[in-house]
């Protein structure tokens, strides 16, 4: 999955990490420029698997974050 995501071209940043603290306990990082490019990574088909299989891996649930990037540096 690491390496589909990191070889959309939208993707500007994409991180897996576990947390030390709670083993088995994983945050998925991603950027994407604008909404439409994260809506369209969303609909890639390995994406939707992944969705998919989501309820009996991620025990808990799974919590989905939206944030924006502050202090983009100036072109």
């Amino acid at each position: 999955m690491i390496d589909l995501v990191r070889g959309d071209p939208k993707n500007l940043v994409y991180f897996l990490q576990e947390d030390r603290a709670k083993p088995g306990h994983f945050v998925f990082y991603e950027v994407f420029a604008n909404q439409a490019d994260f809506d369209a990574h969303n609909a890639m088909p390995y994406v939707k698997d992944w969705f998919a299989k989501l309820p009996e891996l991620a025990d808990g649930g799974v919590e989905v974050m939206r944030m924006v990037v502050l202090g983009v540096p100036k072109k």
